[in-house]
């Protein structure tokens, strides 16, 4: 044979030999697949005659069918009087937390920042001392301060007030900002 033909030869020997390798892989795929099936529907099933039987019992005792479906942890109930409380509850309690922060829109924030420029951990402490928050309320001051880097990157990008610098060195002040948001 030619050079050419030996060749031509092998690449198709070789060919095939990787078509009937894909081949049989599949085939081996195919029939794991089939008896993954299979094993979920026999689980299904039984799964369904439990539910049924349970259904049964549940309409018995109560009167009424349980949903299908309804699976997992109930929905968690909030606390609604003192002696439902959470030890988390109880914790802040003992703390002297008192109930929530009250509503710190952008008009809030804006009132803070004044011509001088501040640091955010400026802004956050004006913002607890103009609310009267206490240094034993940690977990309000906390909620607070979370709130502080979100609403100023609000107002800057609306353009209410200006910034300069960057990272910890950043300050936020009124500037020529105030005369274009008024």
């Amino acid at each position: 044979m030619t050079p050419n033909l030996t060749s031509a030869r092998q690449a198709i020997q070789a060919e095939l030999s990787h078509a009937r390798q894909g081949a049989a892989f599949y085939s081996a795929r195919v029939e794991a697949l089939e008896t993954a099936l299979t094993q979920l529907e026999s689980v299904e099933s039984d799964d369904m005659a439990l539910l049924d039987t349970e259904e049964g019992t549940t309409a018995k005792r109560t009167g009424t069918k349980k949903q299908a479906g309804k699976r997992g942890r109930p929905a968690r109930k909030e606390a609604s009087s003192p002696s439902t409380r959470t030890r988390k509850g109880k914790k802040a309690a003992a703390r002297g937390d008192q109930g929530e922060l009250p509503t710190t829109g952008i008009d809030f924030w804006l009132e803070l920042v004044t011509d001088e420029p501040k640091s955010a951990v400026d802004i956050a402490n004006a913002a607890a001392t103009y609310l009267g928050l206490r240094e034993d309320q940690k977990t309000q001051i906390q909620k607070l301060k979370q709130r502080v880097a979100p609403a100023l990157a609000t107002l800057v990008s609306s353009q209410k007030i200006e910034h300069a610098g960057t990272g910890r060195q950043r300050r936020y002040f009124r500037g020529n900002a105030r005369q274009g948001a008024e």
